[in-house]
């Protein structure tokens, strides 16, 4: 099982792709942490390398590879990305969103923490709004143009949650509802060749 976590800036995916890989015993995979440490082997910041992207297509692509790359090759575990549910179609495809302002100020809050990026330490939350803003946007025109998919078009996957006013353990949770059905389908399929075989 793969199960793939796509989202809005501040819509709490990282923590709930931790924490499902965790409640699964599953690794956990950041297509952004691929995204960061490009941006620091380049010595850019995360928002200049999203530009740089829009018109050098090998960053995404370096990401991208490896992504579907896993897909293929890996089984058993969260990866978290924005367009993972596009070069992973075989997971359980998973969309969280959230109301932006929430998100916002989500993101402030966290700015101390090191997992945040240069880009997003903006002086107030609405400044910070308004990065989310812009950043949303860039991304979703990239993906467009590289792949003709609107990766916040809920009906890329298989579970949107809204998380604006959820707890981190209620959104994993909702998650874990569907991840459960799948092991029930996986059992009885299992079943019914067993006894197809008999």
């Amino acid at each position: 099982m793969i199960v793939s976590i796509s989202g809005l800036p501040g819509s709490g995916k990282s923590t709930a792709s931790k924490m499902l890989a965790e409640k699964l015993g599953f690794e956990r995979i950041s297509a952004g942490s691929v995204q960061r440490h490009i941006a620091e082997q380049k010595g850019v910041s995360i928002m200049e390398l999203l530009k740089q992207e829009e018109v050098d297509s090998s960053i995404d692509e370096e990401v991208d590879n490896y992504v579907a790359d896993l897909g293929r090759k890996k089984d058993n575990f969260v990866i978290e990305g924005r367009t993972a549910f596009h070069f992973i179609p075989d997971s359980l495809k998973v969309f969280i969103k959230v109301n932006l302002d929430e998100g916002a100020k989500r993101i402030f809050k966290d700015l101390g923490k090191e997992e945040r990026s240069e880009e997003e330490k903006a002086n107030s939350v609405g400044n910070l709004r308004k990065v989310l803003d812009q950043r949303v946007e860039i991304d979703k025109g990239r993906y467009l143009k590289y792949y003709g998919v609107d990766y916040t078009d809920p009906t890329n996957y298989d579970l949107v949650v809204d998380s604006t006013d959820l707890t981190p353990e209620e959104v994993v949770d909702k998650i874990m509802v569907e991840v459960e059905k799948i092991k029930e389908q996986e059992e009885s399929k299992k079943t019914k060749e067993k006894e197809d075989t008999l």
